[in-house]
């Protein structure tokens, strides 16, 4: 019937009616119709129908838009209930056509000729994929730029880097490879690396022997180091991760005074120029530093790596740390899942033959440990994985529940629900097991406001809030942060811990959802409203550089609550205790994904509490989110 119902010749189009249908069924936006009428010059050509789904793939964080994925009988997905709902608003919607494409060859030569389509031009053609002229420019430089570091000869006398190696990692003739002493062989030996692993695999610690190998390196010039993350949370972990590694490590005094300590943010580092989206530092006024380490990676999103690199001078390296399997960015791009995606868990990474040679000679005395073979990926001598876990011992859930959805692995996902792990708590989703739920959170966030009721002190305030967290996979919904927010708030205020008759009330936490560059105030902040001694209301922050900064509320920028966060929210975080609520089978839809939930799970530190439905879990292992991207075409050889 359907198919019926929209087989009509394409001369018959009526593109207004169709258009209207797609905006009301909110497949597109009026503003992403006026640009494509705008490139098209006003013709509703196969191309004004690209640029449409060019667009709507960028909002769904895709770099680009892949052609051969083009469902071209049914490219915008529209349903039987769609056509249904538009008919009430669109009179000629009975008698649309499924697509707007006619023959698609025909429309990709049309998007070849066309002449908004080219170099320099607002859209580009690159190996089967369609851009926006500014997300191809970004994309090819940054590919281009990390393999020109990588390539960047970095002088070092083998024997002292061996000698260096085997001071902070013993040689072990009897243990399986060391990925620490072969990412910091990598690292101290190239102008680009990538350090990826999951939780608990050291990548902090390695940094940190990596800093004091390279000063020792370099006694008569000690380099000038960075430490940055995407998050203010995330930089207070590296910060708090490095001093630790150090203390470990007995560091000599001097040595230990030239390795950084305080981590910040990518834009405090840039500096943000009041009231613009530009910051201080760029191609023509670069930072002054030899060493970049970005924590946290896989958060930062094309453009803002791409501000970043052109920032940094010619001679300075860079390093990414990060966990190639957690989610990616909320802005469009996933670079550092594009970069790893040829490391497989298990499996050695394929280094040239020269690049294995090197790395036996330096880490394992000249034993052949590690094959060389001839690779077509342009970093692959310049990407480590380390892959075994120091923090998820055998005996602990929260790393074997991790490990079986990363995988996909039902059997050990039952093993791991069957075995009663101390760490890990399951629950249902039933009426009685939700209520439970909102009573255990509530439990958890008295702790915090008892302590301002009894005047602690805000750092310690903030402490106990972040020792708790409640995640939840989707926005809406009784199972979404807006309805799980406001009954824990009702929880609480019948505990009469909080007050929320007003905008603003003592307790309240928030999270900031707009970047304000003259606050220094970002995406993804945590404060807490506490009162001074005369009982006036500020909004607390607490940076990377652990300084409690007080805002007046009303100065805020766009904020929610948070005693529920989205997973997206919580990446950069670790909280001591994580509850995470999936939505049941019938509202869980594509977005609960694996890499969601394997990075929902890996912000437990100490115990996961899962609720959901065993169904649920087990769609979400098999539902892998990738974003379209050419980065990794880029940069195969050949």
């Amino acid at each position: 019937m359907m198919q019926d119902m929209f087989e009509f010749p394409a001369e018959e189009l009526d593109h207004q009616a169709y258009i209207t249908l797609l905006i009301h069924t909110r497949r597109v936006r009026a503003a992403d119709v006026a640009l494509a009428k705008l490139l098209c010059q006003g013709q509703y050509d196969a191309v004004f129908y690209l640029v449409l789904l060019l667009q709507r793939a960028e909002q769904s964080q895709h770099t680009c838009l892949l052609l051969a994925e083009i469902d071209w009988q049914n490219p915008f997905s529209l349903s039987a209930d769609d056509m249904s709902a538009g008919s009430d608003t669109v009179s000629e919607a009975q008698h649309l056509p499924y697509t707007p494409f006619g023959n698609p060859d025909m429309a990709l030569a049309a998007l070849n000729s066309h002449p908004a389509v080219g170099e320099g031009r607002p859209l580009r053609l690159f190996a089967g994929r369609l851009y926006l002229g500014r997300l191809a420019d970004y994309e090819a430089y940054l590919s281009d730029r990390f393999q020109q570091m990588a390539e960047q000869p970095i002088q070092q006398d083998a024997a002292q880097l061996s000698a260096l190696l085997d001071q902070y990692f013993p040689l072990d003739n009897a243990q399986d490879v060391d990925w620490q002493k072969v990412a910091c062989a990598m690292a101290a030996s190239s102008g680009f690396c990538v350090i990826t692993g999951g939780p608990g695999t050291g990548k902090t610690t390695t940094v940190t022997k990596l800093l004091a190998i390279l000063q020792s390196l370099y006694t008569a010039a000690p380099l000038s180091i960075k430490l940055v993350a995407p998050t203010g949370k995330a930089a207070a972990r590296l910060s708090e991760s490095i001093i630790g590694a150090k203390g470990r490590l007995s560091l000599p005094p001097e040595l230990a005074a030239l390795i950084p300590e305080q981590a910040q943010t990518i834009h405090r580092l840039l500096g943000v120029i009041p009231n613009t989206n530009r910051f201080i530092h760029h191609q023509q006024n670069p930072l002054h530093i030899d060493l970049l380490i970005v924590d946290e990676a896989s958060m930062v999103d094309l453009a803002l790596m791409n501000k970043l690199v052109r920032a940094l001078p010619s001679h300075a390296r860079l390093i990414l740390l990060g966990d190639k399997d957690q989610l990616a960015s909320v802005d469009t791009g996933s670079i550092l899942s594009d970069l790893c995606g040829h490391l497989k868990l298990g499996t050695q990474p394929a280094y040239t033959m020269d690049r294995a040679a090197f790395l036996n000679q330096v880490c394992f005395a000249g034993r052949d440990v590690l094959k060389g073979k001839a690779s077509r990926y342009a970093l692959a001598d310049a990407t480590a994985f380390l892959q075994q876990s120091h923090r998820f011992k055998s005996d602990s859930g929260i790393g074997q529940l991790a490990f079986a959805v990363n995988n996909n692995d039902p059997q050990q996902l039952q093993q791991v629900i069957n075995h009663g792990y101390s760490d890990l708590s399951f629950y249902g989703l039933g009426v009685d097991q939700y209520n439970a739920l909102l009573e255990r959170a509530a439990d958890h966030y008295s702790r915090y406001l008892e302590a301002i009721q009894s005047h602690s002190e805000p750092e310690e305030v903030h402490a106990l809030f972040s020792q708790y967290q409640l995640l939840a996979a989707v926005r809406e919904g009784p199972y979404g942060v807006a309805e799980l927010n406001k009954r824990i708030e009702q929880k609480l205020a019948q505990r009469s811990l909080v007050a929320p008759y007003s905008r603003f009330y003592a307790g309240m936490p928030i999270m900031i959802t707009q970047n304000d560059y003259q606050l220094k105030l970002f995406n993804g902040d945590i404060g807490i409203l506490l009162p001074d001694a005369q009982g006036q209301l500020y909004a607390t922050f607490i940076d990377e550089q652990s300084t409690v900064r007080h805002f007046y509320p009303a100065r805020l920028p766009s904020f929610e609550l948070v005693y529920a966060m989205t997973i997206h929210k919580s990446q950069g975080s670790e909280f001591d205790y994580t509850a995470l609520i999936l939505p049941p089978i019938q509202r869980a839809g594509k977005g609960v994904n694996r890499q969601l939930v394997y990075t929902g799970i890996t912000r437990a530190k100490q115990h996961l509490e899962l609720n959901c439905q065993p169904q649920v879990l087990q769609l979400s292992m098999q539902t892998e989110a990738g974003r379209q991207s050419g980065m990794a075409h880029r940069l195969h050889i050949g």
